[in-house]
């Protein structure tokens, strides 16, 4: 009668673990895990099982989920996969399910999981999928005390083996969206770059177009302006003695020296002089350019104020970034017609160095900030919109960077990066 009781029960538990195998046909990774530890505690009747996973990049076995342990003590088990640390990571390596009879005892079993846990007795069966191995589930009977019964432990052998084609499956769906989330993102990145190169090679052409353009122009109008000139300076050693006539001669005279000016601005636009570099000390820089306009600072009751701390040399054509920065202190000079304050600093990080000018101007409109850096764009009723297009051709011609933003509480702020050459350090200035 025992021997029929026994059959039934066995029968029921087959019936359960099909039940079990069917619905383990997802592939969500979490619910097939779940499913699998339901399998070894509810229908094969373990109080406790582990179920483990082989990192192949760190070569560990990770305690991904367990059921009648409390998920804290195992949320940081990781086990190397070397067959003398424990009896989990011997089961994977050698594809061989284990009944520890007595844990107390035993060498083999790795010493804080048996602290950790209060192992007796478990077993440890090896998760096998078609051409290799997934993990490990290890079950006990801590609060029954029961004995693993060859039968039970030939069930859980059973069912880690079905389990293993599941958790295949599923692993490699998980691996799939993976790869497939990796790739839209490659996908982006590369759309991305593509569109900004694009977007370069527009602007390149646009500006090749216009450098083509203005070039003519320029040209066109500085023959007769030349003539004009001679004439004008002929013309005014025969009025020497007329004072009405030489004042008109002198305005004369500076309005063609201002047309001149913008043409010269033209030609720089239209034909960019290539760099002569040089090692270049841009704290000096900065203090040759101030002095330089100390007339402007002076006639529109501006204060400097500086602090330049200690930077390295960067290779550039010293010329071409003092014009940078003529344009940069004038365009802050020009935003404060009744006086202010311009602030100018240095700061070197890693491999670059940074500068910062602002100024307590009335900032920039949000609709114009990406128009500023556009050639012959100006909000200036007497500018012709070349300053900014030409400052941010040289920075980038000295593989630089720069960028303007609204300062806090007012004015803006111009931020520009080159990189630097060597360690060696200047001294600071702050003033």
């Amino acid at each position: 009668m025992k021997d029929v009781h026994q059959e039934v029960k066995s029968l029921r538990e087959l019936s359960a673990l099909h039940q079990i195998s069917k619905s383990m046909q997802t592939l969500d990774l979490e619910e097939i895990l779940h499913l699998i530890l339901e399998g070894v505690t509810r229908v094969i009747g373990f109080d406790r099982t582990r179920l483990y996973l082989i990192d192949e990049q760190k070569k560990e076995l990770e305690c991904k989920m367990a059921m009648g342990i409390e998920r804290e003590k195992i949320k940081d088990i990781r086990l190397p996969l070397d067959e003398k640390n424990s009896m989990v990571a011997r089961s994977v390596m050698e594809k061989k399910s284990f009944n520890i009879e007595n844990a107390l005892t035993d060498s083999r079993v790795n010493k804080n999981l048996k602290e950790l846990f209060g192992l007796k007795s478990f077993a440890v069966v090896p998760i096998l999928g078609r051409d290799r191995v997934l993990g490990a589930i290890t079950a006990d009977n801590l609060f029954t005390d029961r004995i693993i019964t060859p039968e039970k432990f030939e069930s859980l052998i059973t069912f880690a083996n079905q389990a293993g084609l599941a958790l295949e499956n599923a692993k490699m769906y998980d691996e799939l969206k993976s790869f497939n989330t990796q790739l839209e993102e490659k996908i982006k990145i590369a759309t991305r770059k593509l569109r900004k190169t694009q977007d370069k090679l527009i602007q390149s052409e646009k500006m090749a177009a216009l450098g083509k353009l203005s070039a003519g122009i320029a040209h066109e109008i500085k023959n007769p302006l030349t003539s004009i000139k001679l004439l004008v300076h002929s013309l005014a050693k025969e009025i020497q003695h007329n004072e009405i006539a030489k004042k008109d001669i002198e305005v004369i005279e500076n309005e063609i020296e201002r047309v001149n000016q913008i043409i010269n601005r033209f030609f720089d636009f239209a034909r960019p002089k290539e760099p002569e570099f040089s090692s270049v000390d841009i704290n000096q820089v900065l203090e040759e350019i101030i002095a330089l306009i100390s007339g402007e600072i002076k006639e529109w009751s501006i204060i400097i104020e500086k602090e330049f701390l200690p930077l390295s040399f960067i290779q550039a054509d010293k010329g071409q970034i003092k014009q940078v920065f003529l344009n940069l202190f004038l365009n802050a000079i020009q935003v404060m017609p009744n006086g202010g304050k311009v602030k100018v600093g240095t700061r070197q990080e890693d491999k670059h160095i940074q500068i910062e000018i602002q100024d307590e101007g009335e900032g920039i409109a949000e609709d114009i900030k990406n128009k500023l850096f556009e050639p012959f764009f100006t909000t200036k009723e007497e500018g012709i919109g070349l300053g900014l297009s030409i400052v941010k051709r040289i920075i980038e011609d000295h593989k630089g960077w720069i960028r303007i933003d609204n300062a806090k509480p007012k004015g803006a702020i111009v931020t520009i990066a080159f990189p630097c050459i060597d360690n060696k350090k200047n001294e600071s200035i702050k003033n």
